[in-house]
């Protein structure tokens, strides 16, 4: 490893020790080594450190939170004590593929320049198709799921000083959305690449942030669309984003909610949770902006309680 590295992985873990371990060894196995792991530790009991001891790689670099700062704090932590050109945002348990980094360092060096590489699914491409998206387009094409069903900040390389410029991850008091936000933050500096093909994946799991702690759902949804809404206040297509970041989080709520009420009534049942997963449906609905998707809503509500019926008869 170079003394400073061409990457920085930057990484929030708590009191999650043996999925933490699981990463590190996965991300160790990089076939491009140039590289660091950056992890802010949010346990102030360190329960992360014995972790970074035994696996013992010197790109490996340890720092604990005084306190439980949240999420995002910890995340932006992580990113102000990274040192490489490009940064990329992980959990401590979504895996990414090997020849991640090899992928994107030739494609770096046939295209200089941009503020975000990015392996996303993108809607009427060929697998592995580089498109070139400017900035003033970068968060209609990133953020409408007709062009954009599938992103994940894991699958992309952020220029480190154009995440400074933004202002790191945004914290709106909800990590959800914060890192759909954070991405088309980036790309709005000097726009980005986007390969038609992820290069990372989401872990399901009990521990999952989002099968809980729900009352971060409303705070996620409002503070999404009015964070947007102000960063790109003085732009003068926000009308035209403003319909990308409504189409986006109609995508979003639709998806969780129903997620949830599946996984809370087939896979584990809990009535409880249930019903807390429709009142902060209720919620969003009812927040100005969301209005609109109410028949949306209901028409799936109806299909899932049919759908649900037919199993339990099963």
């Amino acid at each position: 490893m170079s003394q400073m590295p061409w990457i920085s992985f930057c990484i929030s873990t708590y009191k999650r020790p043996e999925i933490l371990h699981k990463q590190l060894l996965l991300l160790l196995q990089q076939t491009y080594e140039d590289f660091e792991i950056v992890i802010s530790d949010n346990d102030p009991d360190g329960s992360a450190e014995k972790v970074i001891e035994i696996i013992a790689d010197p790109r490996l670099r340890y720092f604990k939170n005084r306190e439980n700062i949240g999420i995002i704090k910890s995340f932006n932590n992580s990113i102000k004590m990274a040192v490489g050109e490009f940064i990329v945002p992980v959990t401590d348990d979504d895996p990414i593929d090997a020849n991640f980094l090899e992928f994107f360092r030739h494609l770096y060096h046939q295209h200089p320049g941009f503020s975000i590489y990015c392996g996303f699914k993108r809607t009427g491409k060929e697998e592995g198709e580089i498109e070139f998206i400017s900035r003033d387009s970068f968060l209609p094409e990133v953020l409408d799921p007709m062009k954009t069903p599938n992103l994940l900040w894991s699958s992309t390389l952020m220029r480190r000083m154009d995440v400074i410029k933004t202002g790191s991850i945004p914290d709106f008091g909800s990590p959800h959305l914060a890192d759909h936000a954070f991405i088309v933050q980036v790309g709005s500096v000097n726009g980005g690449v986007i390969v038609n093909r992820m290069f990372s994946s989401l872990t399901s799991h009990d521990s999952n942030f989002s099968k809980l702690n729900f009352e971060f759902y409303v705070t996620g949804c409002e503070g999404f669309y009015h964070h947007l809404v102000d960063f790109f206040s003085d732009h003068p297509k926000l009308k035209h984003f403003k319909r990308a970041i409504l189409n986006h989080l109609a995508r979003w709520f639709i998806a969780v909610t129903f997620n949830l009420k599946k996984y809370y009534t087939i896979t584990k049942y809990n009535p409880v949770l249930v019903t807390k997963v429709n009142d902060f449906a209720s919620e969003i609905l009812n927040l100005p902006f969301m209005s609109r998707y109410l028949l949306r809503y209901k028409t799936k509500n109806l299909i899932f309680k049919i759908k649900r019926s037919l199993h339990l008869l099963r």
